[in-house]
């Protein structure tokens, strides 16, 4: 039986249209996601967690995204399961997360894999230097990747940023990081990039990762080897001399955070 030039051409099409819908893979997840890597800091350790948000907001901000974490020596993989709906609803539009932490990696190369929903597969290496992790995928299907390198907190690191209450004030700034540097503290620059908490530009200049309120901070970063009870008597004096005019947030490298309004 012959078939009729028409009946040939919606055979080849239905023939291509089949292989293509085979070809393309099922984001049963329900929403892309963005990928983010964060450092923490524990003391001396250094921990790696990955953070997971749908582009997709949902009515509820405390969705979760279900998640299984296999993780071995040389590798390790993310299930991103399912978005779960929470038992008690927080009345908020937001999208859906995972923190899934894999805590201190020793330097090296591990193979790297997240699974989406039930059929999307990315596959990759995450290598882990003294200076920075990086990530590189041989495709990115229904995700976006926002950390591709994340430099690493040097282990005598020391930030933060200085509000200001009422007007900025160049000679309280100026004299705050002159007091930290006669306790030792050093302006070193610090390599260009992405670091989590901050971000440094080719110039050395450092801005917070977020900014609330009408105007930047004036910022800082250093390095410091010396007691951080000294830092906390800092704060403590520039509270009660100046607490109507600043409010200063710190960070070390040892995972502590100091707040001047919370000194006295």
């Amino acid at each position: 039986m012959k078939l009729t030039l028409r009946a040939l051409i919606f055979c080849l099409v239905g023939l291509f249209a089949c292989e293509e819908s085979a070809d393309e893979a099922i984001n049963t997840l329900g929403t892309e996601v963005d990928v983010e890597m964060k450092e923490y800091l524990e003391g001396d350790q250094r921990l790696l967690m990955f953070k997971f948000f749908t582009t997709r907001d949902f009515g509820c901000i405390n969705h979760r995204i279900d998640y299984n974490l296999q993780q071995q020596t040389d590798g390790l993989a993310i299930h991103l399961n399912e978005v779960e709906e929470p038992t008690a609803c927080l009345k908020a539009m937001g999208p859906a997360s995972a923190f899934v932490d894999v805590g201190a990696l020793n330097i090296g190369e591990y193979e790297f894999s997240l699974h989406i929903g039930e059929a999307i597969t990315n596959t990759g290496v995450l290598t882990v230097n003294p200076e920075s992790y990086q990530l590189v995928l041989n495709a990115e299907a229904g995700m976006n990747l926002e950390t591709i390198q994340l430099q690493r907190i040097p282990k005598n690191a020391l930030w933060g940023s200085i509000r200001f209450l009422n007007k900025p004030s160049d000679n309280i700034a100026n004299s705050f990081v002159a007091q930290l540097a006669k306790l030792g503290a050093t302006q070193d620059k610090f390599e260009k990039g992405d670091y989590g908490f901050f971000e440094v530009d080719a110039s050395g200049k450092v801005s917070p990762k977020t900014v609330t309120g009408d105007a930047s901070p004036f910022t800082f970063l250093m390095n410091y080897r010396g007691d951080e009870a000294e830092l906390v008597a800092l704060l403590s004096e520039i509270n009660r001399n100046y607490g109507d005019e600043v409010n200063i947030r710190m960070r070390t490298a040892q995972g502590n955070e100091y707040r001047s309004w919370d000194l006295y």
